[in-house]
């Protein structure tokens, strides 16, 4: 343990005490007596967490919380106040504060409130770098705000197991998407497996999703799994899901709620784990008001 701790607080006492109790536990801490004293050291040597008095003469707390969070977004500050009341604790969270904590001070109190703020700073970090590495491998070339704003929301998409629904006119990247949003997720190494409903036959549409059992229609000589089985674990990614049969997407619909489905020509269910990804260059929307 190296992090460096800045306590801010006009109570010399506090000073001496706090910030040798926690030398004691391994930090590194710098002191200050004022709010002015505060930002002219922050400026020469960050702190990994900020201790901050509210009630100081000259700059208070909360004035130098707000520029705080100004110059340094990511540091965590944690309030700390011998005249606490709820309207304070408010207005400091508001601000941006990681905490708040009340005199006379508990060093075990403290100490947890630290241990969270550094914790919550290292994951901060991680995500962030997470998201650089990740924006890297985005096929999507651009600067522009739409472009941004589509790679956050890939991010925003990709941790979770939710079913998505890519929308946009033919050739603007919809199945590159798709797939950032699977390469990024939990399931990424685990199968994505494509079907571009417009190409398939209505007749076809069912068999190729859900498989079918021998004999179950002409030609059927043998069982045949369906992109749902293939998919199990990861992804199956339904291109041009607007030109599906009404019936098909019913049946969608079970998977997405239940994830379960019988083959073709078989009562057996089969359960799946399957994520959906689906794209459109339809107007959904328009399509459902004009039944």
């Amino acid at each position: 343990m190296n992090e460096k701790i800045l306590l801010v607080d006009d109570e010399v006492s506090i000073l001496h005490s706090l910030g040798g109790a926690l030398q004691d536990e391994g930090f590194r801490v710098t002191c200050a007596k004022s709010g002015e004293e505060a930002l002219d050291e922050l400026q020469l040597d960050p702190p990994d967490a900020l201790l901050l008095d509210v009630w100081m003469p000259g700059i208070d707390g909360l004035a130098v919380l707000e520029r705080v969070k100004q110059l340094m977004p990511h540091l965590p500050v944690i309030i700390i106040s011998g005249h606490g009341n709820v309207e304070t604790a408010v207005r400091a969270t508001k601000l941006g504060a990681f905490d708040f904590v009340e005199k006379p001070l508990s060093l075990e109190r403290i100490l947890v409130s630290i241990q969270n703020a550094l914790q919550f700073q290292r994951l901060q970090e991680d995500n962030l770098i997470w998201r650089q590495k990740a924006t890297r491998r985005f096929q999507l070339s651009g600067k522009s705000p739409a472009i941004q704003s589509v790679r956050e929301q890939i991010l925003l998409a990709a941790p979770s197991n939710a079913t998505v629904l890519v929308t946009g006119e033919n050739g603007t990247g919809k199945e590159v998407v798709a797939k950032a949003i699977h390469n990024l997720s939990q399931r990424s190494q685990r199968p994505l497996i494509e079907v571009n409903c417009a190409a398939i036959p209505d007749e076809l549409i069912e068999s190729e999703l859900f498989g079918h059992e021998k004999g179950s229609f002409t030609g059927a000589v043998e069982k045949r799994r369906g992109r749902f089985d293939l998919a199990h674990g990861g992804t199956l990614f339904l291109d041009e899901i607007g030109d599906m049969s009404l019936r098909t997407q019913a049946k969608i619909l079970r998977i997405i709620q239940e994830q379960t489905f019988e083959r073709v020509g078989g009562s057996r269910t089969v359960k799946v784990d399957v994520r959906i990804i689906a794209a459109t260059n339809k107007d959904l929307q328009k399509s459902i008001e004009a039944g």
